[in-house]
């Protein structure tokens, strides 16, 4: 299968100083949902930022390595180019503009657009993956609950027609039934769109449900790849990740 995104020896440096990731590979294959899984600080969410080109915000850089998506070199484009070559970023934390309104938030992706579509089958795409949405479509998006405003901010996403969406911690704060509804929904925006999907989430469990491979990066670099099948089996993510001791399954 083709990849969609490839990531070779990666190396990001913050401040001219601190290392955050060193020789990181990877790749997604064209309409799959890879996961990303490691301790905090191991590296993941600079992944992300590397290649939407968030670093610089950071006073971050890539020192060494490539990214590329289509085949197309991302390292020398800027944010928003790299957003109009359909890779859009869900950043951890939602960032959802909290005074505007559901839709006003919809209608400011709609300048991260690829190609030009009417506005109402744009919003009507997102309403329908989210129909909370739509009845909430005049409210201050501040005043949403969490698990909306993660909808919301996936819902931008979609506005923009994306060929690839990097998806950072969506679960973080959520209660469990919420992240489940949300992931069936990410699941289904998978299938039905073929969106390339690269995912980073603390919760290893719900990762590698939904994903059909993954990684683990440590001290950013990648020390263990492989299906979500062969990595659930593997008995130190079962320790580490998934919080199951071998010793009292036997």
């Amino acid at each position: 299968m083709a990849a969609a995104l490839e990531i070779k020896d990666l190396a990001v440096v913050y401040q001219g100083a601190i290392h955050a990731l060193t020789n990181l590979s990877l790749n997604v294959p064209a309409g799959t949902i890879v996961t990303l899984l490691g301790a905090n600080g191991a590296g993941k969410s600079t992944t992300l930022k590397a290649i939407s080109g968030f670093l610089p915000l950071e006073d971050g850089r890539v020192t060494h390595g490539s990214i590329t998506i289509g085949g197309q070199d991302m390292l020398k484009l800027a944010p928003h180019m790299i957003v109009r070559r359909g890779v859009f970023h869900v950043r951890e934390g939602r960032h959802v503009f909290a005074e505007m309104t559901v839709e006003e938030n919809l209608i400011a992706s709609t300048f991260a657009q690829r190609k030009p579509r009417p506005r109402k089958e744009a919003f009507d795409e997102v309403y329908n993956y989210f129909p909370i949405l739509s009845q909430r479509r005049h409210q201050a998006a501040g005043y949403l609950s969490g698990g909306e405003q993660q909808m919301l901010a996936i819902g931008r996403a979609l506005v923009a027609d994306p060929e690839m969406i990097l998806l950072d911690e969506p679960s973080l704060g959520l209660a469990p039934l919420i992240v489940k509804d949300i992931f069936e929904i990410i699941a289904r925006i998978n299938r039905e769109k073929k969106v390339s999907m690269l995912l980073v989430e603390q919760n290893a469990v719900i990762a590698l449900r939904y994903a059909s491979y993954g990684y683990v990066i440590e001290n950013g670099s990648t020390v263990l790849e492989g299906s979500t099948q062969d990595l659930s089996a593997n008995q130190d993510i079962q320790k580490f990740y998934l919080g199951v001791d071998a010793s009292d399954a036997a």
